[in-house]
């Protein structure tokens, strides 16, 4: 039988997690990304079973002047209902029993290959939210870059770094800002589901050591642990959301790749409809360093870096801003 390096845990593979003197070895994480969103989001429990609705007012009446002896048109005010679907993304690790009795410290080599699981999941988690697609994958829910209230210029709720001027490379990234709470921004789970809102939005279950087959249907004894993130992305009201596109990540040169304008970021944190009690901006790196050197090079009123525990945090006004890595640097440019 066949060995699948990306679904079976390898002899070679367990071996290369000891240190030189047959311990488990302190792995150091290249891969990782640091992913904020669904840290910082909140969850609420879905009020349809896998799905989430909300009604939404699209149109109220705005009366009309009259003088004596004139009558007015009739109105009335008008709702559309929002539903929204969860999704499931689930993973399985199961290790041959044989072979993980063979490593320096059983417990400790699971819970290693566990933790790896989590921090993988997680990062699938945030890029969903920030651009699954169900027309590519029904299976998906739609990012935020998917909806239509942010996919394009002209979008009362989208903001142009470029002033109209982007340049056509795909070297273009972009600042989410997002309000969470009720009636605003949340992040969805099923009815009963017991992923109810943790760091991740990943539960787990130990499954213990059981029986499974190989190819040939033959039986073998392994440890297995269930991963499932059961979630969805619920915008009650768009203008919650703004994001700020075409933000250039390289050829930066001031005429057609623009580094973050902090203009154009005044201009949605103005429009912003609610307090900033749980707003937080999101970006990549690569913009919150363009955001940090523009705090080096001279004094801004708005852009600020403070310690609340002795950590440098970014903050705009009163609004955090996050490092999120699963927002890429080599969009195309909205248009």
């Amino acid at each position: 039988m066949a060995i699948d390096l990306a679904s079976d845990l390898t002899l070679l593979e367990l071996a290369n997690r000891e240190d030189p003197k047959g311990g488990l070895a302190d792995l150091v994480d290249v891969i990782s990304k640091n992913s904020s969103i669904v840290k910082s989001a909140t969850w609420i429990e879905c009020n349809r079973g896998t799905y989430h609705e909300d009604t939404q007012i699209v149109f109220r009446p705005s009366g009309s002047l009259r003088g004596y002896d004139m009558g007015v048109t009739k109105e009335a005010s008008g709702t559309q209902k929002v539903l929204e679907p969860t999704c499931m993304l689930d993973g399985l690790s199961e290790i041959d029993a044989a072979k993980l009795r063979h490593t320096p410290d059983q417990l400790a080599a699971r819970l290693q290959e566990d933790n790896m699981f989590m921090a993988g999941m997680s990062e699938g988690v945030s890029e969903l939210v920030i651009e699954g697609d169900r027309s590519d994958d029904p299976l998906s829910i739609n990012g935020i870059i998917n909806r239509s209230d942010y996919s394009a210029l002209g979008e009362p709720n989208v903001y142009d770094n470029a002033g109209g001027d982007a340049s056509a490379t795909e070297n273009k990234t972009f600042i989410l800002i997002i309000q969470w709470g009720a009636k605003k921004v949340n992040m969805t789970y099923p009815r009963n589901d017991p992923n109810a809102p943790n760091e991740n939005g990943i539960h787990t279950d130990d499954y213990g050591r059981y029986l499974t087959t190989d190819g040939a249907s033959k039986k073998y004894p392994v440890w297995g642990t269930w991963f499932e993130a059961h979630f969805g992305l619920f915008i009650s009201d768009p203008r919650a959301v703004k994001i700020i596109v075409n933000i250039s990540t390289t050829n930066i040169d001031g005429i057609d790749d623009f580094s973050f304008n902090e203009d154009a970021v005044i201009d949605a944190v103005g429009d912003l409809r609610y307090s900033h009690e749980r707003t937080f901006m999101y970006c990549c790196p690569t913009v919150s360093s363009q955001m940090r050197k523009r705090v080096k090079d001279k004094m801004n009123v708005n852009l600020n870096v403070y310690e609340p525990w002795g950590k440098p945090v970014l903050q705009w006004d009163d609004i955090p801003i996050l490092s999120e890595e699963m927002i890429g640097t080599t969009y195309a440019t909205w248009e």
